[in-house]
């Protein structure tokens, strides 16, 4: 009964509003003067929206609604608290006095222009006459880049989004497709070096050092790897190619956001590690890892080791890799895939260079009895691996999900140990080897089935969680801000915290330039993350902004920090 009342009570409010429109009534304002909106949609990821509501007139903060436009999605928005009290028809209710600030989260579909947002408000006019005007609605139409205020010192111009810079301000997002092909072969030279590929780095070294001095053997060791990886990055690229084209973001290392993906590496790690440590052979050598995906021949399992390069490789992202894979994510389908294929030629070129320059491999060491201990020494960097991966998946879906990715890798050595036993027996031994291997798959379902966390932020002292709306807040205030956005899986940024952010020098740097340290959590799905990382041409994670105290751009820093680079960039934005 209450809710028809509180109906019929909103109804006849409305009719006289009309009445009102018609008629007229003296000192009624209209609803444009009496809540007057502004937007400003300067700030990466967030429209501010201001309300200044006219003396006597209220607004309901329940009646407040945000929906974006064609290629414009909207998160929720960020509302004050307002003042409450109990409407006799309404019921509980808040609302908002004199003015009012809010700020819209928004993301953009690649080659937006324009961002739309449509308001719904409802307000009234508290005196007599008590007049409620009907839900109102405004549809704004703003550019992605416009003006933003810096304080008394008046305002700049400061695009939305911003080009990408090398670290030190040179741009580099429109340096071209030769530019970038250039950056992209050097980034995936590189990324031969970093941690996350050791583990494959130790099969190959195992693989060519079994080939000998057979040059044909080598080479085929090298071009199948070469295909898989140069398969897997067209796959990576079609992929992202045909997520753009439907209005979706996708950054590089975001598949180890998914719990599944996470779990089926660390048991794959295990496996190969058990194959390392003779529990199990797949076939002659290591380089035969991808036997029993298909049939006799190693080319298969040299194939997928290097289709498993480039998935152990994904959380890394090595110097000049993240301005290639920048042009990629914007650039058109065709140029973006051969950013793809240059990255993936640079990570099997010490591979194709070892199998087709027989001089090179005058550089190994000879074949010997040594290399199944060297075999089963490398199966150790596959268990830290699985380790790692392990703790990736405690930070996305807590306690319960290490308990089923563990239940997992038993039944995984389970059927691994029974399959090696089953070699010299009968059928049905080999079918209850396949059965086994079947059951891994039930715990790995249950990882898609655990709840994300509410909510990820950030416990630590003097680290602030980011959200746009108090980047915005802090940048108001003329407060120089190091925005870090990170993920734990992603190898490059606990590098960088363990050198660099988490160390003693570094929040004694913070202090001395009143600098406040803001850091988004990408490990898990975050839209508004997302949306920083789109403003910025970032394909991924890590990704270092420093804003100045007196307004204007940030600086993007390189991917790879050091302590000069971190200090020059605070000082700079204190002046």
């Amino acid at each position: 009964m209450k809710i028809f009342r509180s109906v019929g009570w909103m109804a006849w409010l409305w009719v006289l509003a009309d009445l009102v429109h018609a008629q007229g009534l003296e000192g009624l304002l209209p609803v444009g003067e009496a809540y007057q909106l502004s937007a400003d949609a300067t700030t990466p990821g967030v429209i501010k929206l201001h309300w200044t509501i006219a003396k006597e007139y209220y607004l309901y903060r329940g009646q407040m609604k945000f929906a974006g436009g064609d290629g414009v999605t909207v998160g929720k928005a960020g509302l004050p608290d307002g003042t409450k009290y109990h409407d006799e028809y309404l019921g509980d209710v808040e609302t908002y006095h004199n003015s009012i600030d809010a700020g819209v989260p928004y993301t953009l579909a690649p080659g937006t222009r324009r961002i739309k947002l449509s308001v719904r408000y409802q307000g009234c006019h508290e005196v007599d006459p008590k007049v409620c005007y009907p839900p109102h609605t405004e549809e704004l139409d703003l550019p992605v880049s416009g003006v933003s205020v810096c304080g008394a010192g008046g305002t700049t111009n400061t695009p939305a989004n911003p080009p990408m810079t090398n670290g030190h301000g040179a741009p580099s997002g429109a340096t071209g497709l030769i530019a970038a092909l250039c950056l992209a072969f050097a980034g995936g030279l590189i990324l031969n070096l970093m941690p996350c590929v050791l583990p494959v780095l130790s099969i190959k070294v195992v693989g060519l050092l079994e080939s000998g001095e057979d040059v044909a053997k080598a080479r085929r060791h090298a071009l199948a790897y070469t295909l898989g990886v140069l398969c897997s990055f067209t796959t990576i690229g079609l992929a992202i190619v045909t997520l753009r084209s439907a209005g979706h973001a996708f950054g590089w290392g975001a598949q180890l956001q998914q719990p599944l993906l996470v779990g089926v590496l660390a048991c794959l790690m295990v496996a190969v590690g058990l194959s390392m440590s003779g529990v199990v052979q797949f076939g002659t050598s290591l380089g035969n890892l991808g036997r029993p995906l298909a049939a006799h021949t190693g080319a298969v399992g040299d194939f997928f080791t290097g289709v498993l390069a480039v998935a152990v490789a994904s959380p890394c992202v090595a110097p000049f890799m993240g301005a290639a894979l920048g042009y990629a994510f914007a650039a058109p389908r065709l140029a973006a895939l051969l950013v793809f294929l240059t990255l993936g030629l640079g990570l099997a070129l010490p591979f194709l260079l070892v199998g087709f320059i027989p001089a090179l491999g005058r550089f190994l060491p000879r074949p010997g009895a040594w290399m199944e201990t060297l075999r089963q020494i490398l199966a150790f960097p596959m268990y830290l691996t699985a380790v790692w991966l392990v703790w990736v998946l405690a930070n996305e879906r807590g306690a319960d999900a290490v308990g089923w990715v563990l239940i997992a890798a038993v039944l995984l050595a389970m059927s691994l140990w029974w399959f090696e036993r089953s070699r010299s027996r009968g059928a049905m031994s080999k079918a209850l080897a396949v059965v086994l291997t079947l059951l891994v798959s039930l715990p790995l379902y249950q990882l898609t089935q655990l709840p994300a966390p509410a909510m990820r932020g950030t416990s630590e002292a003097n680290v602030v969680a980011y959200t746009p709306e108090k980047l915005a807040a802090l940048r108001a205030a003329n407060t120089p801000v190091f925005v870090d956005m990170t993920a734990d899986w992603c190898i490059t940024c606990k590098a960088n915290e363990h050198a660099v952010l988490d160390t003693p020098s570094f929040h004694a740097l913070l202090q001395r330039t009143r600098a406040v340290y803001m850091r988004g959590d990408w490990t898990d799905v975050d839209p508004t993350i997302e949306a920083f990382l789109e403003q910025y041409n970032s394909p991924g994670v890590p990704l270092y902004v420093v804003f100045p105290k007196s307004g204007g751009q940030g600086e993007q820093l390189p991917n790879v920090l050091t302590a000069a680079i971190v200090e020059k960039a605070l000082n700079d934005a204190t002046h």
